[in-house]
């Protein structure tokens, strides 16, 4: 990675998952106190990329919608360094996209979710565009941030992958409240295409990280920017106060003043007391523990292997498909 590619500080990259939004009114995204904090430093051009999410009617008849932008640093410490903006979910067909929770291939070649797979790759050809434009123009190589939240924070993680592999980008990834994208071998390979400059940010009481379940893991470490453990679906906010990625990042000057964490892997063995079931909370706690007596409980019966054979057949499946 260039030594000179700097890391966007907590808020900057809060900020910019959060202008993604605003792409779907051109008059909004240029009026809103999001656009004056980030204009002194970065240029907009106004090209907002537009991908397909949903069922496959969806994809079939390609309704797109907004899904976030690209900006070029100013002259300053970010001078030449492209953002990649990409929204979470917005629209009723987004949440079809979260919920198509079967596997497919990526770039690096890895399994991974198919729902945010297929609405990354109706966005690949823009993103083709600009960057083989910018990287014709560029003497030093591409410096790209790809920041998300939510569902954008899943495409910025296959976005990724895709840039270092296609254009050797240097990369960096800053997601807010992303669900997990792919196995563990995909996991892994982000880490090798970012060298590391991965900055996975959560609540520590907002459920979708903690979703789709195993066999999807996220990489390992994580930035807690909010502890309260209790779960509710207000700690996944990007922009309202309470608690809101937006506020809760603008707290910290950088990364290493934020709290980290470690990503579960499931490694416990637990078995449940049905005797005791009530005294399980809506706790991120709880969550994993629940989460770790399935797997217990599939290993014990002799139905894991059986579980992940199907899942390997079906990826097997699907890239035959994609082969033909």
């Amino acid at each position: 990675m260039n030594s000179q590619m700097r890391t966007l500080p907590p808020e900057i990259a809060a900020m910019f998952a959060s202008i993604a939004y605003k792409t779907f009114n051109k008059e909004d995204f240029t009026s809103g106190t999001l656009y004056q904090g980030l204009k002194g430093q970065f240029h907009f051009d106004g090209n907002y990329l537009k991908g397909v999410s949903g069922s496959v009617l969806e994809r079939i008849f390609k309704h797109t919608t907004p899904f976030g932008c690209i900006a070029k640093g100013k002259p300053g410490p970010f001078d030449g360094d492209f953002v990649l903006a990409l929204r979470g979910t917005e629209k009723k067909r987004d949440i079809i996209t979260d919920l198509h929770c079967g596997v497919n291939t990526c770039a690096n070649g890895q399994p991974v979710h198919a729902g945010f797979n297929n609405t990354f790759n109706s966005l690949k050809q823009q993103l083709e565009d600009y960057f083989k434009l910018a990287a014709s123009q560029s003497k030093t190589g591409l410096n790209i941030h790809v920041v998300g939240h939510s569902l954008g924070g899943a495409l910025a993680n296959l976005a990724t992958n895709w840039l270092k592999k296609h254009f050797n980008a240097n990369v960096k990834l800053y997601t807010f409240g992303a669900p997990r994208v792919g196995y563990p071998s995909f996991a892994l390979k982000t880490v090798y295409a970012t060298d590391n400059g991965i900055y996975r940010c959560v609540h520590a009481g907002d459920p979708v990280p903690l979703v789709p379940v195993w066999p999807f893991v996220h990489t390992e470490d994580e930035y807690i920017l909010h502890g309260a453990p209790t779960i509710t679906a207000k700690a996944h906010s990007m922009t309202e106060e309470t608690p809101g990625y937006l506020h809760t990042a603008s707290c910290f000057k950088s990364y290493a003043a934020i709290n980290k964490g470690k990503e579960s892997r499931l490694r416990r063995q637990v078995k449940l007391d049905y005797d005791k079931r009530l005294q399980a909370r809506p706790t991120t706690r709880w969550a994993r523990t629940i989460g770790e007596a399935i797997i217990t409980h599939l290993h014990a019966s002799g139905r894991l292997h059986a579980i992940q054979a199907d899942i390997s057949n079906t990826l097997r499946f699907t890239i035959k498909l994609q082969k033909c």
